[in-house]
């Protein structure tokens, strides 16, 4: 992956984000730098609790967690055992397509909104069919979230996602599931020890109370309507099969971001072009051939 996006805001916002910083520290630092409960710290999770609710889940109970791999981590100890089936969604890495053919799934994972890497959007009767498909479905808000106009999901449906793309500096996750479950979820949260920083939480907390989130909102939704008007099968990435890599690397790679298994680019690189400004878009895609660019395909 050759990564445009992994500034949110721009250098020029600087003070933007230092505003925040400060608000934490100054307006909670008796709170936000001591421990608090496991499930998370209250205001910040009544924030949480409110923005689910804006997405259609009212009555899910949120928990925060240090990533959006360990919200997974606690459905699998929850819910699945070693060795039982999942339901891989499409596009999906070419490791995991073996699980998909293993007999009755016992969970379905999707990203309803925004499907990483595609940009899908999933109809609600598309939602349904899936759910029919197993009885746990596991819905990732990462990006749902942020769209806020989330199809339709299962009541029993547990919710994870990353807080991440909310913020520049946040690094948070979540997990919400229905009222029955959250002893469960609060007793395995609390074992593992997958809390995180009480900073982090109210950062959260204190970019959506003072708005300032509202600007990264703005960047977003500029951004997604211009890659809807210049890339229609895909509002986060573009996928593309360069004859020469080396001029993504010179443009569009900072040192360490380029990764795959073996050390060696795969046959198609992604490019992530959420907040990249139309010079850096156009410096990195002038020199490449239009039958390069993949209309929505993945391979």
């Amino acid at each position: 992956m050759v990564d445009l996006s992994g500034r949110w805001v721009k250098i020029g916002d600087a003070e933007l984000v230092k505003s925040v910083h400060e608000a934490v520290v100054l307006e909670f630092g008796h709170k936000a730098l001591q421990y608090t409960d496991t499930a998370g710290a209250p205001e910040p999770r009544e924030e949480l609790q409110r923005l689910l609710a804006r997405a259609g889940l009212p009555r899910h109970v949120p928990l925060f967690t240090t990533s959006l791999a360990d919200s997974l981590m606690l459905v699998a100890a929850a819910h699945l055992e070693r060795g039982e089936c999942l339901d891989v969604e499409d596009p999906s890495q070419r490791e995991a397509l073996v699980y998909a053919a293993c007999g009755r799934p016992k969970a379905v994972y999707i990203q309803p909104h925004w499907r990483n890497p595609d940009g899908h959007i999933y109809s609600a009767e598309e939602l349904r069919a899936a759910a029919s498909r197993a009885p746990l479905v596991v819905y990732d808000l990462t990006y749902g979230l942020l769209a806020a106009e989330v199809p339709a999901v299962a009541e029993a449906a547990v919710v994870v996602g990353s807080l991440d793309p909310l913020f520049p500096g946040l690094h948070l996750g979540f997990v919400a599931v229905p009222e029955e479950l959250f002893p469960t979820y609060l007793a395995l949260l609390e074992g593992a020890y997958l809390h995180p920083p009480t900073y982090m939480q109210y950062l959260f907390y204190v970019a959506m109370k003072t708005r300032a989130i509202d600007e990264v909102f703005a960047v977003l939704r500029w951004r997604e309507a211009l890659l809807r008007a210049y890339c229609p099968a895909t509002p986060y990435f573009a996928w593309c099969k360069p004859r020469d890599k080396t001029r993504f690397l010179r443009l569009g790679a900072m040192e360490g971001s380029v990764f795959s298994r073996r050390g060696l680019f795969g046959e198609y690189v992604r490019l992530g072009l959420t907040s990249a400004t139309e010079e850096e878009l156009a410096a990195l895609l002038s020199g490449v051939p239009p039958e390069e660019l993949q209309g929505g395909g993945h391979s």
